[in-house]
């Protein structure tokens, strides 16, 4: 295939841009791996690492995103912030609970739910709800945001204790 000298030198300004990204790109998971063994960050890292799903690079993304959690006085306004809570419509005695709220930040929402499908896999207690909630709405993604939205509050958890996770046990 024949190709114009203009498309041709779009095509390369292209190709060395997306060079030039995928460089830039590497060097950040390079610092963030560095990072995460700092003297600042190994012990946080370490405890999120302990929950099956998270490995090296989302437990220091998670860190840096989460701030202090300390700052979440309940669990309830922490799965708030991450977004993994049911909006709700009332009205007089009835009580509808809708789609996720979103609200707070995306990327954390986004690392927790792709975490929680690998979870499931290791972890009996993340499964057993994960099926739990299917069961009863017969949907695959609440099911899944479900799960998500237990480890974030388990990964508050384990913050704030200190202690590392630990499989198969409830709450």
């Amino acid at each position: 295939m024949n190709l114009s000298a203009s498309l041709q030198f779009s095509f390369q300004v292209i190709l060395s841009e997306l060079g030039h990204l995928r460089k830039l790109r590497k060097e950040v998971f390079r610092e963030l791996r560095n990072l995460s063994k700092s003297d600042r960050y190994k012990e946080e890292v370490k405890l999120l690492r302990s929950i099956p799903g998270i490995g090296p690079l989302t437990s220091i993304r998670l860190i840096l995103e989460l701030g202090n959690v300390k700052r979440f006085k309940r669990k309830e306004e922490f799965a708030s912030f991450l977004g993994l809570i049911p909006s709700e419509y009332s009205s007089g005695a009835q009580d509808h609970k809708g789609h996720i709220t979103k609200q707070g930040n995306r990327w954390i929402r986004a690392w927790l739910i792709e975490s929680a499908w690998v979870s499931i896999r290791y972890d009996p207690v993340l499964l057993e709800k994960f099926h739990s909630v299917f069961t009863r709405c017969n949907s695959k993604k609440k099911a899944i945001v479900a799960v998500a939205r237990k480890i974030g509050l388990r990964l508050r958890a384990l913050l704030l204790t200190g202690q590392m996770y630990e499989i198969g046990v409830v709450e």
